[in-house]
């Protein structure tokens, strides 16, 4: 029942948030704790065959996820700061983590398990440098502490990162634990970025400033296998590489983003004729996967805001570390609780429309199966959800989410389907 997973929250995560400018620091250090908790479940729905071997089950199910970081920076001085967060992580996904592209939790990993696993999530160090006489705040987060710089400015970052806190932001939908829950609202679903199966990898990132530009380049790790832990240490011959371009006005931005991976992939058209094939189980080569998009950000009033993105990528071959799409689209809208009278709560709502290439189709249609998504047979569609939420602020620095998503045609099979999958989330930091 929902209410026994609340009782594995801590109680000490019931503290209010302090102001994040002067709490959680002392002298040249900071630190920060969250716990996230996030349950789903769906009921059973329609499928004109039985369920594959990586279908999204048709009956119903129930899922839950416990997310429990801490980060701690220090400030190294002159105009550098170095980084750590560990994360203790507990779940059991819907569907084993598969059976859709656009899949319904942010915070649950390819690699869960119903056991309390901890780990190094991030270690980095960032260096500024000042290129302007013009003085800007940079305001305290989690990754980054407060300071003082110029709006035309340079920095490296250098570590263990999650490359979507460096790429393709949107102030509307991101990955964040009081937004969307969706994977295709936190990013592009066809944006294929470097990560292991946690999300993270390691790697260089360096960002140019420009008054109401900017531009950044990253070279990152990539898994040694799609979708796995491991991560492939010959960074010089398979890797990642991000290029982003933005331009900011004061209600808005305007994202460009390129990328490429390299590294042993499965090219669908190998198996052309076969059926009952895993991906996983094939022979895999070196390969090229990678795309560009647009990422747009709109204050329309103070208490409203609109996001849009749109991403392509293309290629023959299998997915490398994110989800099974190769074109993905989404917009919506996120509204401020002052709108009514509640300052801490929130709405949001928004729309994603994931596509697969023509050689994908094919493979699956045939009775294959990708490492995520096959049904074992495929009358193609295009997979859509719909997600809203309403985020409660209960305190400040405890938020409590109620989320609801509609699919339609998951994992692009229009005979299965639509599915509802409903969820709350219990969010606390200090």
């Amino acid at each position: 029942m929902w209410w026994l997973w609340l009782l594995l929250v801590p109680l000490g995560t019931f503290a209010a948030e302090p102001d994040p400018e002067t709490a959680g620091s002392a002298g040249n250090w900071s630190w920060h704790a969250d716990e996230t908790l996030i349950g789903q479940e769906h009921g059973s729905f329609y499928s004109a065959h039985p369920d594959g071997a990586n279908s999204f089950v048709s009956h119903a199910e129930r899922s839950y996820s416990t997310v429990t970081g801490i980060e701690l920076g220090h400030d190294l001085g002159p105009d550098a700061e170095a980084w750590t967060r560990i994360e203790t992580i507990r779940g059991i996904p819907l569907s084993g983590a598969g059976g859709l592209a656009a899949l319904t939790n942010n915070d649950m990993q390819r690699i869960m398990e119903n056991r309390f696993v901890s780990y190094v999530a991030l270690a980095f160090v960032t260096k500024y440098w000042s290129l302007g006489e013009d003085s800007v705040r940079l305001g305290a987060d989690s990754h980054q502490m407060a300071r003082d710089t110029s709006a035309r400015r340079a920095s490296v970052t250098v570590g263990k990162v999650d490359v979507l806190t460096l790429f393709d932001d949107n102030a509307y939908a991101h990955k964040d634990d009081d937004q969307f829950l969706n994977w295709c609202f936190m990013t592009s679903c066809a944006y294929d970025y470097a990560a292991d199966a946690r999300g993270y990898t390691w790697g260089i990132d360096g960002a140019l400033d420009w008054d109401a530009w900017s531009t950044r380049a990253g070279w990152f790790a990539m898994p040694r296998l799609p979708n796995q832990l491991e991560i492939d240490g010959s960074i010089g011959q398979h890797f990642g590489v991000n290029w982003e371009l933005e331009r900011r006005w004061d209600s808005g931005a305007l994202k460009f983003l390129a990328y490429q991976g390299r590294m042993k992939l499965s090219s669908y058209t190998q198996f052309a004729g076969q059926s009952g094939v895993f991906i996983q189980n094939a022979p895999k080569y070196d390969a090229k996967r990678g795309g560009a998009g647009f990422n747009l950000q709109q204050a329309l009033t103070p208490e409203v805001g609109l996001f849009a993105r749109t991403f392509w990528t293309g290629g023959n071959s299998e997915s490398m570390a994110f989800t099974e799409a190769d074109r993905s689209a989404s917009a919506g809208l996120s509204l401020k609780g002052d709108l009514w009278g509640r300052a801490q709560d929130g709405v949001g709502i928004g729309f994603a429309r994931n596509e697969i290439n023509q050689a994908r189709q094919n493979f699956l249609a045939a009775g294959n199966y990708d490492l995520f998504i096959g049904d074992g047979f495929l009358s193609y569609a295009p997979e859509a959800v719909l997600e809203t939420y309403y985020r409660i602020g209960i305190v400040k620095g405890l938020q409590f989410t109620l989320d609801w998503q509609h699919i339609d045609n998951p994992a692009y099979n229009q005979e299965r389907g639509p599915v509802d999958v409903y969820g709350i989330r219990l969010h606390a930091e200090f």
